[in-house]
């Protein structure tokens, strides 16, 4: 009995036609909904020593500066 199935929906010409433009650029992708990884132990460990450095160049220069306060 054919007639009480439901008919298939007909198919598209172009299936992912909605996902390009006219001028065949993507209007979106998969990159664009992904999560945005964390920040690598590398960049962490660059933050680190930039900070380590800042730290340190700060105490040399507030020790010379405390020495040179000192009466000699």
């Amino acid at each position: 009995m054919s007639f009480l199935r439901p008919r298939p929906k007909p198919k598209k010409a172009y299936p992912n036609s909605d996902r390009f433009e006219e001028d065949g650029r993507r209007i979106y992708s998969a990159y664009d909904a992904a999560t945005v990884a964390r920040p690598g132990r590398k960049v962490w460990a660059k933050r680190f020593r930039l900070a380590a450095i800042v730290v340190a160049v700060m105490a040399v220069a507030l020790a010379a500066i405390v020495f040179s306060v000192l009466p000699h």
